[in-house]
């Protein structure tokens, strides 16, 4: 049987129409399952190039159908990541809004038309099948662990704990016990704390990163006023109580400087999350007997609460879902409605997505960049990195199918030396991230037995779900990695889940004694990681990045004179609007203006010149910028150059079209 999972908006346009960002429309993504196993998975933003997108994900399906040559009419059944009801509730909300749904009666009916028109395909509504939102993380967390019986805690913003088991379907797989409504969101709870202290939703790991930095006790008594713990597991919060501890900071604007009040409030927040979450689980250990754990949910992306229940003695073995954000819940839903049993093995890799393909693929593909890169195959590749690596570089490190999750593993990074504090800076600077954000390594097991004080055997630490303790006389070797508290986010790498990183480790221990490099997913932050080859030569060319590895070619950026630079082709991606408006200047003269507009962050507006104008709304994404600018000269093409380094416009071979 053939399982579509669909997460994401129902917005088939990129002129906002239908979004609705506050019911959890965002992170689109397709699963496609076949008889309980996953053939493809690819989230929207890896194609579409926007962030955590929030559109319907109509190019992800698109790639899961191609990885596995089939139609759309070949999928027997089409599962969406909320319950019909939910569902409907929502449409009903954007009917109000938008007259030209009213002739849509429900979710199923304007989940049915957006596939029709956009597929170009008639589509049974009786195969579209409805997934709440809970039992999609639920369902993706178990049915991916390997473990036989587990407790399953779904922290989001309706959360639940089932006892989970392989013995059944997917569809059976769980018992619920114990439900939690919005009233008792801990997501909700992170989330108006961190927005009052100047950060989007967005940013949540940015702000619970600053939590090593802050001191809890500052604030422990006005945080104890927000929540209350009760019988059986269960708690109360109390929302209202939050201003009393906001009140101890001062207020702070997005991008202003954080203070340590600031950080206090982190720090008070996360030990508040931690004892919540602890509190439920003691109970329903005991209750239950079971000694394995499942997390999923967008909670379960705080890795330093996960590591207080790692090293809590309760459970045997511990499993976060590694897309446990919305993503995932395409491949929850997928499951649900197939209807297979759990694996019985535990989860080796995710990548799922985009295959660069083979080194004589990824040549070709280079060679259309001309001038720009040069492409070399080393006789020994992982050696050959690990010297770069050694010697200072940060190296682009790209190769198979792109891996699902907001965390990068290993099949689109940039790895670095984790000795070399400053990588960090370096690498965050070019990420447009804070300077205080750790970085993340990842580690051979012998490594990580060594470096790390392990409360679990090194092969549990796959997935970089777990801020550990590094050991003193080792902290200098992962120097770039470490949180202020001394812990490093870590992964152990087995060859048999990713042997070119593997290799590369092997091979950097070699050189340098340390079987551990510095990882990060392979982008400058302007756009999500990179997923094809031209994605990664845009990285290159944009980026502080000099060299990358694409399979076993080592690609290197070369000067990008004026010339090589007109024979780019220029596009305008859906997401970018180019607008001309008439207004006053200097607030004496009336005159045209030209500016930059895009689909996902309307507060976004880069003011542009007339010749770039006449350029982009010319453009095509075929004809060179030679061909647009007319003679306009070097400043224009730089111009593009620039809009390019934020991804509001694309540049590529004149050719690829």
């Amino acid at each position: 049987m053939l399982t579509l999972g669909l997460a994401g908006g129902l917005d088939p346009v990129y002129d906002c129409r239908y979004d609705a960002p506050q019911y959890f429309t965002y992170d689109a993504a397709a699963v496609l399952v076949e008889d309980g196993q996953v053939v493809a998975a690819v989230e929207e933003e890896r194609l579409n190039r926007v962030r955590r997108t929030n559109k319907f994900p109509f190019d992800a399906l698109r790639a899961c159908l191609r990885q596995r040559g089939v139609a759309l009419g070949d999928v027997d059944r089409i599962a969406y990541y909320s319950g019909e009801e939910t569902a409907n509730f929502l449409v009903g909300r954007l009917r109000a809004a938008f007259p030209e749904l009213a002739g849509i009666p429900d979710a199923r009916g304007l989940l049915r038309a957006a596939i029709q028109r956009e597929m170009r395909c008639e589509i049974d509504p009786a195969r579209i099948v409805f997934v709440p939102h809970l039992l999609t993380h639920a369902v993706s967390a178990v049915a991916m662990s390997g473990f036989e019986q587990a407790l399953v805690y779904v922290i989001d913003n309706e959360g639940g704990v089932f006892t989970g088991t392989s013995a059944a379907g997917s569809r059976s797989c769980l018992t619920q016990r114990a439900a939690f409504s919005p009233q008792k969101s801990l997501g909700e709870l992170c989330h108006r704390a961190i927005r009052a202290l100047g950060y989007s939703p967005f940013e949540e790991a940015e702000a619970m990163e600053l939590a090593p930095q802050g001191d809890p006790a500052a604030l422990r008594a006005a945080m104890r006023g927000v929540y209350k713990l009760l019988p059986d597991g269960d708690y109360e919060l109390a929302f209202q109580g939050l201003p009393a501890v906001l009140a101890k900071a001062p207020g702070r604007l997005r991008g202003e400087p954080v203070e340590q009040a600031h950080k206090d409030v982190i720090a008070a927040l996360e030990e508040a999350i931690s004892e919540i979450v602890l509190h439920v689980l003691r109970h329903h250990r005991t209750k239950s007997g079971v000694r394995r754990l499942c997390l999923a949910g967008g909670g379960a992306q705080i890795c330093a609460v996960n590591s207080r229940v790692l090293a809590s003695g309760l459970f045997d073995e511990v499993f976060v879902q590694p897309a446990a954000h919305d993503a995932g819940c395409a491949l929850g839903a997928a499951l649900y409605a197939g209807d297979a049993p759990p694996r019985r093995a535990p989860l080796d890799h995710v990548s799922w997505g985009t295959d660069l393909g083979t080194a004589d693929a990824v040549l070709p593909a280079l060679r259309r960049w001309g001038a720009l890169v040069t492409a070399e195959r080393p006789a020994a590749p992982a050696r050959s990195a690990a010297e770069l690596i050694a010697g200072g570089a940060a190296l682009g490190w790209a190769n198979g199918r792109s891996e699902m999750g907001l965390v990068a593993f290993g099949r689109r990074v940039i790895v670095a030396d984790p000795r070399d504090e400053r990588q960090r800076g370096a690498l965050n600077a070019m990420k447009r991230r804070a300077p205080h954000r750790p970085l993340s390594v990842a580690m051979l097991a012998e490594d990580a037995a060594e470096c790390l004080m392990l409360p679990c055997p090194p092969d549990q630490l796959r997935w970089k779900s777990f801020a550990l303790r590094v050991r003193r006389e080792r902290g200098a070797a992962l120097g770039a990695a470490l949180h202020a508290d001394g812990t490093v986010r870590a992964q152990v790498v087995r060859k048999e889940a990713d042997p070119r990183l593997f290799a590369l480790l092997g091979a950097f221990k070699e050189i340098s004694g340390v079987g551990a490099l510095l990882v990060t997913s392979l982008d400058n932050g302007a756009e999500p990681p990179a997923e094809t080859v031209d994605d990664v030569v845009a990285l290159l060319l944009t980026s502080g990045l000099e060299a990358a590895f694409v399979d076993d070619v080592l690609v290197r950026k070369q000067p990008a004179p004026i010339e090589e630079r007109l024979r780019l082709a220029v596009e305008v991606p859906r997401s970018t609007q180019v607008c001309r408006t008439r207004g006053w200047h200097d607030g004496a003269r009336a005159g045209d203006a030209w500016e930059l507009r895009t689909s996902y962050d309307r507060g976004l507006r880069r003011k542009i010149s007339g010749s770039a104008y006449d350029a982009l709304v010319n453009a095509d994404g075929r004809r060179p910028a030679a061909a647009l600018l007319d003679g306009a000269g070097a400043d224009v093409a730089d111009e593009l150059w620039a809009l390019w380094t934020e991804r509001l416009v694309r540049l590529a071979p004149a050719e690829r079209a």
